[in-house]
């Protein structure tokens, strides 16, 4: 017996409850009783899935569809489609045409601007790249009126403005085409540096030589500048060769008043591409070589003839140094210090060519001296040669 019952039966038995009451009290006791609670079913583990690793190349050529799609295109829009002459279209088309916004207005202007014969993927691609129907009308005004979906595409892309290109056709850049336009747009040609190059008297532009002129940066200044120092007769090949490997006025002036100088501009553009400057010309011809001019001087730094290495074959007094012959000499690896020692063995009748020769044919001062021992000092270059060419070496292993 629980507690509540034994309750019930001490107060009826003390007579505070009546026993009908003492009754109705058990019975719903009972009843409660009776209803039993059911258990709490244990939570389930929260399960922790692990991050999918996706390869990102083909994560990019995804595209994510939206849920519903198809409950988007409305029978509206598919008839608003048709009546702009896109009938029969897919599932698929009237959900790219959908998903970009594309009205019928839009394609309405197209056709009207005379692109007729136009697929989904063409008016996608213009609504995308936002081409507006006025500017395909205003571009064929100006002369380009066979215009390719492509080309009306890239106009887009480039943000090409009909006001740019009436711009460069008054300056005399007629007959251009659709990717002329682009380059000069996107290497920012203005127009304003046309007409100052062309006030300049370089009047056969084409737009190759425009776009380079854009691409390399070249400036009218430029131009005046060297012009101010003689060199009137200038191509826009050499003026483009000037931008290209940043060949500035001052060092042109630098090189003009050295003691070779003054040079033409090809000259000066081939000493600036190899880094012939004022103060390597001063120093080289300090030497007193000879034979020393502007194509020697780009020999010398093409085959890296330095002043380091000049002053020491100099310093040997060599009857026959040049040059000519100091560029053979490091072609064919004679350093100073070889020419030296071989000098020390064979005496001062040594002259550059037999340095060279000697080296050719793999005569070390080690072999020379080697032979001298053997042979007296009557030994000469050309014996030690003629020992190399035909191995007489191996008799004095």
């Amino acid at each position: 017996m629980n507690d509540e019952r034994k309750m019930i039966l001490t107060m009826l038995a003390e007579g505070k409850v009546s026993a009908e009451e003492a009754n109705l009290l058990l019975e719903a006791l009972a009843t409660s009783e009776a209803k039993t609670i059911p258990p709490v079913p244990p939570t389930p583990p929260k399960l922790v899935t692990p991050p999918a690793f996706v390869n990102p190349v083909r994560w990019e050529k995804q595209v994510p569809e939206l849920p519903n799609r198809h409950q988007r295109i409305t029978p509206r829009f598919v008839e608003a489609m048709a009546q702009v002459g896109l009938k029969d279209l897919t599932e698929d088309e009237l959900w790219q045409l959908q998903i970009h916004n594309v009205r019928p207005g839009y394609i309405r202007q197209l056709r009207e601007a005379g692109l007729t014969d136009l697929s989904v993927d063409d008016i996608v691609q213009m609504a995308i790249h936002r081409v507006r129907p006025e500017l395909i009308v205003e571009v064929r005004s100006l002369g380009l009126t066979h215009l390719t979906v492509d080309d009306v595409v890239q106009l887009g892309v480039h943000n090409v403005r009909p006001d740019y290109l009436r711009q460069v056709q008054e300056l005399g850049l007629t007959d251009l085409t659709v990717d002329d336009i682009v380059q000069l747009s996107i290497h920012r040609v203005r127009p304003e540096m046309i007409q100052e190059i062309r006030e300049l008297g370089l009047d056969d532009l084409t737009v190759d030589d425009v776009v380079q002129l854009g691409i390399h940066n070249v400036r009218p200044n430029l131009v005046r500048e060297v012009r101010s120092m003689g060199l009137t007769d200038l191509t826009i090949d050499q003026i483009v060769q000037l931008g290209i490997h940043n060949i500035r006025p001052d060092l042109i002036q630098q090189l003009q008043v050295t003691d070779l100088g003054p040079f033409n501009l090809d000259t000066i553009i081939n000493m600036g591409i190899h880094n012939v400057t004022a103060d390597f010309i001063k120093t080289m011809h300090s030497f007193g070589l000879p034979d020393l001019d502007a194509e020697q001087l780009v020999n010398m730094r093409i085959h890296g003839v330095d002043p380091h290495f000049v002053a020491g074959i100099v310093a040997l007094n060599l009857p026959d140094v040049t040059a000519e012959m100091l560029v053979t000499m490091r072609i064919h690896g004679v350093r100073p210090q070889h020419a030296q020692r071989l000098q020390e063995i064979l005496g001062k009748s040594l002259t550059a060519d037999d340095l060279v020769t000697l080296k050719i044919h793999g005569v070390s001062p080690k072999f020379a001296e080697r032979m001298k021992e053997k042979m007296g000092e009557a030994l000469t270059a050309d014996e030690l040669v003629e020992m190399m060419i035909h191995g007489v070496p191996e008799l004095y292993n």
